[in-house]
């Protein structure tokens, strides 16, 4: 995996985008929470890299959902 990420790195993601991206490529559509959990980095954290993602359209935020959850 962190071939991966030095993969995702040289693309221009930081690291921590990239353990994200990853996590949510992995998960499917996933929570904030269960991508943390699973790209074993902080809640706060991902929400920022989400957004860096989104911003990059690397991943979507589904709307109207009842928690916000998000889709590579």
């Amino acid at each position: 995996m962190e071939h991966l990420i030095e993969q995702f790195a040289s693309l221009g993601l930081s690291e921590k985008e990239a353990r994200a991206y990853l996590a949510l490529l992995a998960l499917g559509q996933a929570t904030a929470y269960a991508v943390a959990k699973k790209a074993g980095i902080k809640r706060p954290t991902t929400y920022l890299a989400l957004d860096e993602l989104r911003k990059r359209g690397l991943a979507l935020k589904v709307p109207k959902a009842k928690n916000q959850l998000f889709i590579a």
